[in-house]
């Protein structure tokens, strides 16, 4: 398990099984441990928990609650001990002392299993009836101790109490999936009470539903387990159902596993969902800047923007327009997505059509290539900008939020809404908007510098008397651009017999002077 961490695995990776609490029916007096091996050896055994921390302040609580030991002396009526420290902070009765009589100690065991079936009501009248009897008989001081009892057992109830309704024992499971991460929730109900709940967040392959998470995580957490309940309450119907129950109903467990059937089972699900909901959108988050996170509720998104383009036009009154695309990921450049594009379809200055063009030729091959998608598309403009770009996507049915930001007053538009967000200057979402849209126009006019030098230089060799269309050609064929036919000598030029050695001179020259002032 540790050296291949296989998906779904939701068991301890030191081979360990899951803490449980053990009370020791079989002594005189009963002891409480935390143990993670079940032994046939008249043992009671209340769990599993997964949470250390959790089943360390339950063991702690029923100490303090009950005054049940938790050493593993063997106590003899025949010897008597000092009470060690436990006894003195009012966390054990001490029976080893003979601080209790046996029938009181038991008695309290009892009252413990009860707590810790969830039996709140059963053990509220006991101890109501204790109290009374003891009232009755003039024993006030134990009364009160036994009323204490009952009065930290109602608050602990009111607190865990989910309904009066459900009178059985209830494991409530839900999750949430997103991408290759799965959060599920579990929460214990005994007597109406919820008594506890873990989380777990698992690595899941691509493709696999919710329905498929489910049933590994049944198949693991009950594999070894003998408090199953009655029922067990899932958010989504499993796959393999009649194998479940099949698999349940040998080891001789009579146990119902079903989907919502009422409001309340349906207000349970709908909790176990939110709360594992939530722990994902932490994990996703976590490591997430600030300023994605805040661009996220700003722009009302789904989900954190991890990954977002930015695309700029960038022309010459419509000539050698081009378009380029940057890509920022996780609030930093990644130049591994950066794209340049020599605009094909559109003569003239029409930035919209441009944008369309750019828009469609990038989505449409993320879509033909099933590359990763980006979660928010920026574009360099304003609202007429923003709708070019959002119907070009809708054409597609490519589902990508869309924003705009203006030049001059720095307005950001969002798809869907009329009026430009108010941010305030020093908005950490807005600065990094900036940076995406200021480096997408430096990234578009350095390409359109770049291709127009390039045209430029090609053109020069036509302003030279005696040299052509077809001779420029032949030349920048000979000595491939047009910096290595500078960097050639008149000898090499003439060499070529596509020119006299005095025409040679006059191109040598002639680039010498022009193509360094272009540099």
């Amino acid at each position: 398990i540790k050296q291949y961490s296989p998906p779904y695995n939701i068991r301890f990776k030191d081979d360990k099984s899951y803490p449980s609490l053990k009370i020791t029916l079989q002594n005189d007096y009963p002891a409480i441990y935390i143990t993670r091996e079940l032994v046939e050896d008249g043992s009671r055994y209340f769990g599993p928990y997964v949470s250390a921390w959790g089943i360390r302040r339950v063991s702690r609580y029923a100490q303090r609650l009950f005054g049940i030991r938790s050493c593993k002396e063997v106590i003899s009526d025949k010897k008597m001990r000092i009470p060690c420290l436990n006894y003195h902070i009012e966390m054990c009765s001490a029976p080893c002392a003979k601080k209790i009589e046996r029938k009181e100690y038991l008695k309290s065991v009892n009252q413990l299993c009860l707590f810790l079936e969830g039996k709140i009501t059963t053990l509220e009248g006991k101890l109501i009836d204790e109290m009374n009897l003891l009232a009755n008989n003039l024993e006030f001081e134990r009364a009160v101790l036994v009323r204490d009892r009952l009065n930290a057992v109602r608050k602990m109830s009111q607190r865990q109490r989910v309904s009066r309704i459900i009178t059985g024992n209830m494991d409530v499971i839900g999750a949430v999936l997103n991408e290759k991460r799965a959060c599920i929730q579990l929460i214990f109900i005994r007597g109406g009470n919820l008594i506890g709940g873990e989380q777990f967040l698992v690595t899941v392959p691509m493709g696999d539903s919710l329905s498929k998470v489910l049933t590994v995580f049944i198949e693991q957490t009950y594999f070894k387990r003998k408090d199953i309940p009655s029922k067990i309450l899932v958010s989504h119907k499993l796959v393999e159902m009649s194998f479940i129950d099949a698999w349940i109903r040998r080891r001789g467990i009579h146990t119902v596993i079903d989907t919502s059937t009422n409001d309340l089972e349906v207000e349970l699900t709908n909790l176990v969902l939110t709360n594992a909901k939530e722990k994902l959108l932490m994990e996703i988050n976590k490591g997430v800047p600030k300023r994605l996170i805040e661009l996220k509720e700003i722009l009302e998104l789904d989900e954190v923007p991890i990954r977002i383009e930015g695309i700029d036009i960038s022309d010459f009154g419509g000539e050698d327009a081009v378009g380029a695309l940057v890509t920022f990921f996780n609030g930093k450049i990644d130049k591994t997505g950066y794209r340049r594009y020599r605009i094909r379809t559109v003569k003239g200055i029409d930035d919209y059509a441009m944008i369309r063009e750019v828009v469609r030729r990038r989505y449409t091959r993320i879509m033909s290539e099933g590359k990763i998608r980006p979660n928010l598309l920026l574009i360099d403009g304003g609202i007429g900008h923003l709708r070019s770009a959002v119907e070009e996507l809708e054409l597609l049915d490519f589902d990508l939020p869309v924003i705009s930001i203006a030049k001059k007053k720095e307005e950001l538009f969002v798809q869907g809404k009329m009026n430009p967000l108010d941010l305030t200057e020093d908005s950490r979402a807005l600065k990094l908007i900036k940076k995406i849209r200021d480096e997408a126009h430096r990234f578009a006019i350095r390409y359109h510098k770049n291709l127009r030098a390039k045209k430029i230089k090609k053109s020069l060799l036509t302003e030279i008397s005696g040299i052509g269309k077809i001779r420029r050609k032949k030349l920048l064929n000979r000595f491939g651009n047009i910096e290595k036919l500078r960097e050639a000598s008149v000898e090499e030029i003439a060499q070529t017999k596509l020119v006299s050695r005095s025409l040679a001179q006059r191109i040598h020259t002639f680039l010498k002077k022009r193509v360094n002032k272009l540099d």
